[in-house]
């Protein structure tokens, strides 16, 4: 008994230094990431750091502010304006009202003129009497708190809902140029 006592006591510096020297490591491994993640998010694009996740700020880090729509319309030879993106034979309908098309929901948009091209090579292309000469990617967005129905919305500002819809022109391209890229 008297041995095991002393074995553990003289193990206990050693169980102390060896605690104190984790709670250090760990104490410098999370300010290091704290502040890479920081650095991260002030330069690039804190997507692609995903221990970012971990280190944000707010309460709903993946809860957008802005609720958007991708719009695409196409130029004929003629003169028309022909809708290209959302297209009637996209099968994918998300979203509470089924209105998301799958360009909607990648937020960065990274597909989003491939997608139209493929729109347009699917749809229009039995139209050779008058092909489509030119696309335009418009982004239609607005707050996202704008989204609840017009009676709820009155009932939790005590006002009427206001149209806040905004239009961006994102790209602007010839379709010969658009098919080579």
């Amino acid at each position: 008994m008297f041995r095991t006592l002393r074995e553990s006591i003289s193990r206990l510096p050693f169980l102390t230094r060896f605690r104190r020297r984790a709670q250090v490591l760990g104490a410098t491994v999370y300010i290091a990431v704290l502040v890479a993640s920081l650095v991260q998010g002030a330069l690039g694009d804190p997507a692609l750091f995903p221990i970012a996740y971990f280190f944000t700020w707010d309460m709903f880090p993946s809860y957008d502010s802005q609720s958007f729509r991708r719009i695409a319309l196409g130029k004929t030879a003629t003169g028309k304006y022909v809708r290209l993106q959302p297209s009637s034979l996209q099968q994918y309908r998300g979203g509470v009202h089924g209105d998301l098309t799958r360009v909607d929901i990648e937020r960065r948009g990274l597909f989003y003129r491939s997608a139209v091209m493929q729109s347009l090579k699917s749809t229009f292309a039995i139209q050779e009497h008058d092909p489509v000469a030119r696309i335009f990617l418009f982004e239609e967005y607005w707050p996202a708190k704008f989204n609840y129905p017009d009676d709820l919305y009155k009932h939790w500002s005590g006002d009427e809902k206001p149209d806040r819809r905004f239009w961006r022109l994102v790209d602007e391209f010839d379709v010969a140029a658009g098919a080579e890229s």
